[in-house]
Order: C-alpha cells, then sequence, then structure tokens
C-alpha cells in the first residue's frame, strides 16, 4: 500500500499546535488556494465519529470526498479516514509530537491505494507530486498563522475576540473570517440581504445590514473588538462606464457612510473600525517610494480612495472610536484577483511585460492581507493609514518573469498599451500600467510577521509550486 508522509518543526508547543487544528476554521486555512474545493458539510470537530464532505473536482469531472474522524488521542493525534472518494482507501494520521525546548513535530501518515489497479498505479507519481504540495502548504501555512497568533497576543492577552467583517464572502473576508476562527475567536459575518451561504465555520455567526433597514439582530452586533469593512463593488468587474464607476463609488462611499451610521447608533459600537482602500490612492508615481504619508494623486482611484477613507474617518467623529484604513495593493490569489486573469497565458507560454513594463505593482499575499486587517482590528495603537503591500517592490517586468521562473514558462510576449487601451478604456491605465510603489513603512516599523515578503515566495506559497 502506497505511503505518503511529511513532517516539519513548528516553533509552538504540542498543546498548541494541536489546538489549532482542532479549532473551527482550521480545514479552511489549510485547504490549498490553487484547489476548487467547496466544503458541503462539516462539523469542525475533531471527536471521533465527526464527518465533512468536501466537492471538488479532477481533470473537470465534479468530485465528492467523505471522510469521518476515526481516532483521537488529545494532543498526540488524530485520525480520518475516506468513506467515499477518489481513492480505493485511504487513512491519514495526523500526528503532534514534542520537539526540542519549545518546538513541536508537525507530522502526516497517509497511507491510500488508488483505484483502477494497475492503470491507477501510473498516476501514483503525479499523486505523491500533488501530496507534496498540498502538504508544504499546510504545514507552511500553520506554522505562519501561529507565529501571527503569537504576534498579536500582546494585544489579546488571552481574550476571544469578537470581529465583525463586511464583505466575508469576498476573497480577502472569506480568509479573514476563517483565520479570526482558527486562532479562536469569533467573527459576525455582516451580509447583504440575499447573500449566498459561503458555509463559514460554526464558530461565526452572521447578521444582515441593509443600507436602509440596518442590522436584523442588534444583539448580534453588540460588545464588538472591532468591523473590518471590506465590502464593495469589484473595481475591474467591468469596463468602466460613467454609470460603472458612479456605482463603485456608491458602494463604497456611500455604503460607508451608511454603515458608519448604523454602527454608531449602536449602543456599545464596535471598539475601531478598520476600512479597506487601495494603493491607487497615490495615482500615477513613476519610481518615487511612497508611505503613508504621501498626498492623493488626482484619477478617478485617487478621488474614489479620498471619499472613501474620509467616510470611513466619521466612525472616529460619531463613536470617539478608533479608525485604521489598510490601502491594500494587488491581493495574489491563483482563482480571484489580479493573477487569476493573467495566469493561463502564462500557463501556455504566451504572457510577458504589460506595456512597458517599468511600472511598479504592489502586490501582497491574499493571507498577508487578511492577517494585516486583523492586526489592524486588535492594535490599539494602529490609527489612520497603512499601506497593506509586501516588503519586497517590484515591477510589472521583475514580476511577470518571477511568474513565468516559478511556473516554469517564458515571459517574452509583452501586451501592448494601446491594445490594453483599446480593450480595457480607462480601467487600463488606472490598473495596468499606472506605476505605484507603495512602501509598507508603519506594517514593518511594528513587526508584522509577513509570511512572504518576497514574490517568488508568495508565488511558488499560492500556485503550489514549490522547489524540490
Amino acid at each position: 500500500m502506497p505511503l505518503f508522509e511529511r513532517f516539519t518543526s513548528i516553533s509552538q508547543e504540542r498543546q498548541e499546535l494541536f489546538e489549532y487544528h482542532a479549532n473551527p476554521g482550521a480545514i479552511d486555512r489549510l485547504i490549498p488556494p490553487w484547489e476548487k474545493v467547496r466544503i458541503e458539510r462539516r462539523s469542525d470537530s475533531l471527536a471521533v465519529g465527526s464527518e465533512v464532505i468536501l466537492r471538488n473536482s479532477i481533470f473537470g469531472v465534479p468530485m465528492r470526498w467523505h471522510a469521518k474522524h476515526t481516532q483521537l488521542d488529545a494532543p498526540k493525534s488524530f485520525q480520518d479516514v475516506q468513506l467515499s472518494g477518489p481513492f480505493k482507501s485511504w487513512v491519514h494520521d495526523h500526528y503532534f509530537e514534542n520537539g526540542h525546548l519549545q518546538n513541536s513535530i508537525l507530522r502526516d501518515h497517509i497511507q491510500f491505494e488508488v483505484k483502477f489497479g494497475s492503470l491507477g498505479t501510473l498516476a501514483l507519481p503525479i499523486i505523491r507530486s500533488k501530496l507534496e504540495s498540498m502538504f508544504a502548504y499546510r504545514h507552511l501555512t500553520t506554522q505562519a498563522d501561529l507565529t501571527l497568533k503569537d504576534f498579536l497576543e500582546p494585544h489579546v492577552v488571552g481574550r476571544k475576540l469578537r470581529i465583525g467583517v463586511t464583505g466575508s464572502t469576498g476573497m480577502i473576508g472569506r480568509r479573514l473570517v476563517d483565520l479570526v476562527s482558527v486562532l479562536g475567536h469569533q467573527a459576525v459575518c455582516i451580509l447583504r440581504k440575499g447573500s449566498r451561504d459561503d458555509r463559514f465555520p460554526t464558530s461565526s455567526s452572521s447578521v444582515i445590514w441593509d443600507q436602509a433597514a440596518g442590522f436584523s439582530d442588534l444583539n448580534a452586533m453588540s460588545n464588538l473588538d472591532a468591523v473590518v469593512h471590506l465590502a464593495g463593488k469589484g473595481i475591474a468587474s467591468s469596463r468602466w462606464t460613467q454609470s460603472t464607476k458612479q456605482s463603485i463609488r456608491d458602494s463604497r462611499v456611500a455604503g460607508t457612510t451608511a454603515l458608519v451610521r448604523d454602527l454608531c447608533r449602536l449602543e456599545s459600537p464596535p471598539k475601531a473600525f478598520v476600512c479597506a482602500s487601495g494603493v491607487g490612492c497615490y495615482g500615477e508615481r513613476g519610481d518615487q517610494v511612497l508611505d503613508e504619508t504621501q498626498p492623493y494623486g488626482n484619477d478617478f482611484l485617487a478621488s474614489l480612495a479620498r471619499d472613501w477613507e474620509s467616510a470611513a474617518m466619521e466612525f472616529n467623529r460619531g463613536s470617539g472610536n478608533r479608525v485604521a484604513v489598510g490601502r491594500l495593493g494587488i491581493a495574489l490569489h491563483p482563482h480571484q484577483g489580479a493573477l487569476s486573469k493573467i495566469l493561463l497565458p502564462f500557463r501556455l507560454g504566451i504572457g510577458g511585460p504589460i506595456g512597458n513594463g517599468r511600472q511598479y505593482w504592489s502586490w501582497i499575499h491574499v493571507d498577508d492581507a487578511a492577517a494585516a486587517f486583523l492586526f489592524l482590528a486588535v492594535n490599539p495603537k494602529s490609527e489612520g493609514a497603512y499601506n497593506l503591500v509586501a516588503p519586497e517592490q517590484t515591477d510589472n517586468q521583475t514580476f511577470v518573469r518571477t511568474l513565468g521562473h516559478v511556473l516554469h514558462r517564458p515571459s517574452l510576449l509583452p501586451a501592448p498599451a494601446f491594445a490594453l487601451r483599446i480593450l480595457l478604456g480607462e480601467m487600463a491605465d488606472a490598473m495596468l500600467l499606472t506605476s505605484t510603489r507603495a512602501d509598507c513603512k508603519r506594517l514593518t516599523e511594528q513587526g508584522f510577521p509577513f509570511r512572504t515578503p518576497k514574490l517568488e515566495a508568495c508565488l511558488r506559497h499560492v500556485l503550489g509550486c514549490f522547489p524540490e
């Protein structure tokens, strides 16, 4: 029977490592982002008899994986087995062992059998490669999340926090909800009427907010440690007509104004309000290094950010509590956002620089973005604007060359600026051709633990392209 095993030394005591895996949200955090997996049924428990059903696809064929926990010896180990799924059999033992000093060993031990007899054995090299990538990702994510927990502890001091999240079904919002849960806190998902059920971790709760009617449950909104506001119409969802730009502005500026109004009316407003913004606030600035003290630019995204941030600041005037603004760079995720839109041509070997390639693209790992928003939410000294970008400042030519290297593909075919302007109009300049060299000065000064401060490590982590 084929065997797969991976072990990693984790800078955390065994009990903490076990509790991380036992917390609601752990399964969400440990599903690699390159896998299109949906949790169909969950228990968020390691108890013997608890089950989980995952829905995925293999080469476009829908597949359901039904697993059950069959052994538990806390905090040493637990076991799950496949009841039905892609393998003939699958037994996965998770071991948590005492290591040197305060370290522990995370060990995954899997025995499996493939279907279709000798024909199935031909797929063993591919299966092993996928398992290597998957568990490299899982172990790196576990260590990074626990490092973040230690970093936040002086602000948390053992309390269980309640963090409200708007945009909780979006790319960063969902990662934030899962992160809050796996670190032992409660996320309150603030949803629009008619939002889809995203099967959040069982420790989270939800409340409906309507711009006209307010909150559906005032009790659910009481005594929040913070609200992280990520909701808004997608900036790149369609070509920028005047009506589209007005819709984008309304969703952010008018939406934030209404949300702040309703939060300030609560009997106990949140202790902090953290609002998303973007490094597009600086406009075209060439190779100038831009920290948070730089003025706003003059284009559409800059004026949008200025008014959006101004609307957020009204929370301080209305409640007396603090406001922080996270100015996001390009959050990197393989199935959402900017990276997802350029992956296919690069995988086909026809990717290359955008425009002249000299414009700076400020980027951040999607999980570093979620972690940074959580830091701004819990740190009582975090006020005002923060650039949520990685420390490595990268121009587009370097970005695409690094992506090509990670994918083992050429990156030589440019996308001419004139063609992008014909295709995308004003949005091409604002989002692809404008140079914004943002610097994460405030985050680094406060010791924020970036999990991937370098672009190559980030791309390998989100795409599963780890070096052998």
